[in-house]
């Protein structure tokens, strides 16, 4: 069975780059292994800044007050088997164009909390939520940086009700490695 996935690639800079390098040869891989791919450039779509309004929870569930790119994206999320985040570390942190649509996710969950392992979870929006995978450049960053995303994307999926599958730097494993990977679970 064909997955649906979803690439965010949340590089701020356009051309060679160790990620846009990475993903461009992993799209064409999942794509050649039968796989439905949805590639997102953050850095060249309209993505407004989350102002905290909670407008997506109380006037408008599960709408955002902004009419961006950010729709679209969100649709194609839903919808996925796999939701592949990626991203140079920067000061050890994600980008801040990954961290801006990131912060943009929130209309996809319930205002609404639950218990969850004794901690306060928001309650699911939708019936099934995507996977996810992070995919980083490591070049720059200190393993207690790389540690921190890790535990970043870790409480993340707790609150999309979802489960870490992938955290892997593009130094670690080659896209051929990967695209076996996804196209095997």
């Amino acid at each position: 069975m064909n997955k649906k996935i979803v690439i965010l690639n949340g590089d701020n800079l356009s051309g060679k780059t160790p990620v846009n390098d990475y993903l461009s040869e992993l799209e064409q891989l999942l794509t050649e292994n039968g796989e439905e791919v949805r590639s997102f450039v953050i850095r060249d779509k309209n993505v407004k800044q989350c102002v905290g309004c909670f407008d997506c929870w109380v006037k408008t569930p599960g709408c955002c007050r902004f009419q961006d790119d950010v729709e679209e994206i969100l649709r194609a999320v839903i919808r996925a088997d796999l939701l592949l985040f990626a991203s140079p570390l920067i000061l050890g942190m994600y980008s801040a164009v990954l961290k801006r649509f990131q912060d943009r996710m929130i209309p996809i969950i319930h205002p609404y909390l639950e218990i969850v392992n004794n901690e306060c979870h928001h309650k699911k929006r939708y019936p099934k939520y995507p996977k996810l995978g992070f995919i980083f450049d490591e070049k720059d960053a200190s393993p207690e940086e790389i540690k921190n995303v890790h535990f970043i994307h870790q409480r993340m999926v707790l609150n999309l009700h979802s489960e870490l599958s992938y955290f892997e730097s593009v130094q670690q494993k080659n896209p051929k490695e990967l695209s076996h990977e996804i196209s095997h679970i």
